[in-house]
């Protein structure tokens, strides 16, 4: 009989998987065999928005997805290449008779119509997918080599507090957000790479609704699926003739080093763990394209290539909503962060200063004298970057005012 091919893509996993599952029913019944197949498509990880830091956790899931094939009697197959030629080159070595993926797949499946072969995407059910028993595979079938960052061409991209890929961090990362750590920051990338299914993760806090993270995480899970839902689009690059001024205030945003102590924080937390929370994101989005006057599709791009857990899926659609509102970073920060504790970790050249001069350095004499030196001056007029609340306001409303300017998601 035929050959399936089963084609991953964002799911690196075997749980809850009901492409793998039908496919391996299927074949059983058959008496066919499944090959199952990751295709690294450079086209994809060449693009401006792809980085080392992500494939790092990809191929951590990878080897973690292989492992889990292998204990069912299945080789992954990791093929590098444009996914028509890849396909080729599997139909040739086995007779393929159809494919199936979960999802989506517009390069398999114009593939397979112009083989004239079934190609089915599988959509994500709402009730767990039936449980995977043992796969045949074509004969000589043996794993696939995971590549290397440097093997698809990424640059150097250190990131030491990324997240970790694979099934079983997966797994922690869901009883850390289920024990009240901020989903955000602790499923993102699992999610986006489909080591953890979203459906696992909603069953999990609603089977579980006495630990004090699950309305958080059944919460947080509703607004991602909702931006889920609007189409994929990068915003467009702005047409304007070069801008040497503005190229400096774009790579100065990037590093961190724009004078305003909330963006450089939060830029730098991203540069170091690939990883930010949701308000701190669409900070860095309404500032980089609102006072810094950036364009929205290279703010975009640098925000994608730095985040470990970009899926275009939904970075897209959030992006475009926090740039297009307008933010006062020193207000913003004053609310989320009133005592410094984030400015302190991320900014050591400013950490010994008292809340007030933290948050606005060129209000303190003792703090200027630093400007330029240890710590750049504001990009923008400090006087733009004003609050326009009282500085003392309550909790209460500096809690309000965080809500109001956090990031959708």
């Amino acid at each position: 009989m035929g050959v399936t091919i089963l084609s991953f893509g964002r799911d690196l996993r075997v749980e809850d998987h009901p492409a793998l599952s039908r496919a391996g029913q299927e074949a059983g019944a058959e008496g066919g065999a499944v090959l199952p197949v990751f295709i690294v498509d450079p086209a994809v990880w060449s693009a401006p928005e792809a980085s080392a830091r992500q494939w790092r956790v990809v191929a951590e899931g990878l080897a973690s997805l292989s492992a889990a094939l292998a204990a069912r009697g299945a080789a992954l197959q990791v093929e590098i290449g444009p996914p028509a030629e890849v396909l080729d080159r599997l139909a040739a070595r086995w007779p393929v008779a159809r494919g199936l993926a979960l999802g989506a797949q517009p390069p398999a499946e114009d593939w397979a119509r112009r083989r004239g072969l079934p190609w089915r995407p599988v959509a994500a059910p709402r009730r767990p997918a039936p449980p995977l028993g043992e796969l045949t595979t074509p004969p000589g079938l043996e794993p696939g080599p995971i590549p290397e960052a440097r093997d698809l061409g990424l640059g150097f991209d250190p990131c030491p507090g990324r997240p970790r890929g694979g099934r079983s961090e997966a797994e922690r990362a869901l009883a850390a957000a289920l024990a009240g750590a901020d989903p955000d920051a602790a499923l993102s990338a699992h999610l986006a790479w489909g080591a953890l299914s979203a459906g696992e993760a909603a069953r999990a806090a609603r089977l579980a609704p006495e630990e004090p993270g699950a309305r958080r995480l059944a919460s947080w899970l509703a607004r991602r699926a909702r931006f889920q839902r609007v189409p994929a689009a990068d915003p467009e690059p702005v047409a304007a003739p070069p801008n040497p001024a503005a190229d400096a205030r774009l790579a100065a945003w990037a590093r961190g080093e724009t004078g305003l102590p909330a963006v450089d924080a939060a830029m730098r937390a991203l540069i170091h763990d690939g990883m930010l929370d949701a308000g701190r994101r669409g900070l860095l989005a309404a500032v980089g394209c609102g006072q810094l006057g950036l364009d929205p599709g290279a703010c975009c791009r640098v925000l994608a290539r730095l985040s470990a857990d970009h899926d275009p899926r939904l970075h897209g659609a959030q992006f475009r909503a926090a740039a297009a509102r307008r933010v006062d970073p020193l207000r913003w920060a004053r609310a989320a962060d009133p005592e410094g504790v984030f400015l302190r970790r991320w900014l050591p050249e400013l950490a010994d200063l008292p809340p007030d001069a933290l948050h606005a350095p060129w209000t303190c004499p003792a703090a200027a004298r630093r400007l330029g030196r240890r710590y750049p001056h504001p990009l923008v007029a400090p006087g733009r970057c004003r609050p326009t609340g009282s500085r003392s306001a309550s909790p209460a409303a500096r809690r309000q005012d965080s809500r109001q300017l956090a990031f959708d998601l």
